[in-house]
């Protein structure tokens, strides 16, 4: 069965929508320093998100023109994942960032990955036109 899948700037368009509704409503119901934090939480999944997508293509590419992974790009996302790992630890051991508000925005990107595979799948494939592409 064939499936589609969202584009890495689909998901992150959504991302920045829900993050801006977050903002806003943390702002409205609970405090500017939530809304703050919500910010604070999606922009550091953007640009993970972001910087998985980069790490992914030279991972790939490299690959492809050395037939197999180089060494560097078997290295890049648990250094990826050591950087963003301290990033939060230091955002939020420095008790200026809203906990819940920061959490709230960090939930934004999985929620924007949810909506884009559903919008994704619930469009039709091109070119698939009955069940069996017939």
């Amino acid at each position: 069965m064939p499936f589609a899948i969202p584009s890495i700037n689909a998901i992150q368009r959504t991302t920045l929508l829900l993050t801006a509704f977050t903002a806003i409503a943390l702002s409205v119901f609970a405090s500017s320093a939530a809304a703050l934090g919500s910010i604070v939480g999606a922009a550091v999944m953007i640009v993970n998100f972001y910087l998985l997508a980069l790490i992914g293509r030279f991972i790939l590419t490299s690959a492809r023109n050395h037939s197999g992974p180089s060494p560097a790009g078997l290295l890049l996302p648990p250094l990826k994942l050591f950087f963003f790992i301290t990033v939060v630890y230091l955002v939020v051991a420095s008790g200026r960032v809203n906990i819940p508000g920061f959490i709230a925005g960090v939930l934004t990107q999985l929620v924007a990955i949810f909506i884009e595979s559903w919008r994704a799948s619930a469009r039709p494939l091109a070119g698939m036109t009955g069940v069996r592409g017939v």
